[in-house]
Formats: structure tokens, sequence, C-alpha cells
């Protein structure tokens, strides 16, 4: 192989590696998105190491379980150990209704409750989460109907009522 064509593969190669560490470098993630829900202690990130006028002008690696001192933040799973998430709790917090010109949809909002039976978090606060689900658990037909009042037209749900709430207060 001439000197030119081992140059140029030379330069390919680099070019590919360069690239090839480019890309997995800009797929770290930072410290501070850690989420105490998906990732383990030993999960790598980046941390911030010296702050400018402009933001972070330099990163160092760490792990989602360290800290400054060196210890765990107590915001990470345990390392092999994976979360089984189960509903526990489902409390209607809000009611209303949706309509059209030809039928209407009645909305429960409800605050739900998971718990992991694995306590997989290294901090107790984290092995339930919460979330909030709007659900449509009823419809009526008509002409400008109201889900306000009334039963579903499409099975045995209790009467419909309302309360004006869209959101949940957690």
């Amino acid at each position: 192989m001439s000197q030119e064509r081992r140059g140029s593969l030379f330069f390919l190669l680099s070019a590919v590696a360069l690239l090839l560490f480019a890309v997995s470098a800009s797929a770290q993630m930072y410290c501070v998105d850690c989420d105490p829900y998906s990732n383990h202690c030993s999960d790598e990130c980046l941390k911030c190491s010296l702050y400018g006028e402009s933001g972070c002008e330099a990163w160092t690696g760490s792990t989602c379980g360290a800290t400054r001192s060196g210890g765990t933040h107590g915001r990470c799973l345990q390392d092999n150990c994976d979360p089984s998430w189960s509903e526990t709790g489902r409390v209607t917090q809000g009611t209303y209704d949706g309509n059209n010109y030809y039928e209407c949809t009645h909305h429960s909002v409800q605050w739900v409750t998971l718990t992991d039976a694995n306590q997989c978090n290294v901090n107790s606060d984290y092995w339930t989460q919460n979330y909030c689900d709007n659900v449509i658990d009823g419809i009526k037909l008509g002409t400008y109907p109201t889900c306000c009042d009334g039963y579903d037209d499409f099975g045995p749900n209790p009467l419909f009522t309302c309360n004006g709430y869209h959101s949940c207060t957690g």
C-alpha cells in the first residue's frame, strides 16, 4: 500500500473515530436530568465543574448517585434493581363534560398513585409516584346533550354529575 493511500486511510479512520466519539459524547446525560424513578445510581452523567457568565463552561464525569461529598444524594435506583410499578390508588378530583352537536363525553379527572413493589429507590420517598389521569367514563348521544346530568347511554354507569374541575390538585 502506498504512503499516500495509508495517509488517506488514516485520515478516513480518524474522521470516523472522531465522529463516533462526538456522537457518544453528545448522547451523554446531564446529572441535573437524572430521574429518581428511572435512573440507577451508577448511571453516568455530566456535572458542571465551572460556571461562567454564559452558563457552564466545563463539565466533569459523574454518576446519578454521586454528590459533591462523594455519597449518594438519595434520589436514584439501587443498581441491579428494576422497579415493579402497580396502581395502588385512584381518587376522582374533577368531573366535567365535553360536548358537541351530536354527543357529549363525561370526564373524570383522577389522581393516580403508583407504588414500586421492589422498593428500588435508595430513598423511600420515591417508592411511590403520582400522576393526573383524564378518563372518559361515559357518553350521551343527542342534539347538544349534557353529560352533567342523567345517565350514560352505553352502560350501567352511575348518574353523571360535574364539578367543573379539569385538573388534579394532588
